[in-house]
């Protein structure tokens, strides 16, 4: 089992924003959907999109761009979504498209580059390159502060 779950941790779900590609861990993936029907809250976050009913079940939503880059996308981009789950919540994050499934070896991933400081440093994990493309491993957890995450959940 450990040897499954070490496997599974070396397994990450690829991701774009604007130009760049990402990738998460897929242990923290629930599924990929996407985007309809969002609900907006009035006087939340601006990284916070609003709430979605995925099968029954009531999801926050976030705008990775927004809560990353602090850049504005573009309403019409929000299609795509990963559900994950960050300490026993379910939260969406909505990205420009989502790729695929690929596999790091630990010594496939370079450590973050030193000039990477600030928040960005606590949530990101390494860079590793696949098909002359740099993809920047990010841990889903640490995206959002403590603080944040209880704020953005709240809304339900």
């Amino acid at each position: 089992m450990a040897e499954e779950k070490n496997h599974l941790s070396e397994q990450y779900i690829t991701f774009t924003i604007g130009e760049e590609d990402y990738a998460i861990s897929i242990i923290n993936v629930e599924e990929i959907v996407k985007v309809t029907n969002l609900i907006k809250v009035p006087k939340s976050q601006n990284y916070f999109v609003g709430l979605m009913d995925i099968r029954g079940k009531i999801v926050n939503m976030i705008d990775l761009s927004k809560k990353i880059m602090n850049k504005k996308s573009n309403d019409s981009q929000l299609n795509r979504a990963i559900i994950v789950k960050i300490q026993n919540k379910s939260l969406g994050i909505i990205v420009d498209k989502v790729s695929h499934v690929v596999h790091f070896a630990p010594n496939q991933i370079d450590p973050p580059p030193p000039s990477v400081k600030g928040m960005s440093s606590n949530y990101i994990l390494g860079v590793a390159k696949k098909d002359n493309r740099f993809i920047i491993l990010m841990d889903i957890e640490k995206i959002l502060t403590a603080d944040e995450l209880n704020e953005v959940t709240a809304f339900k």
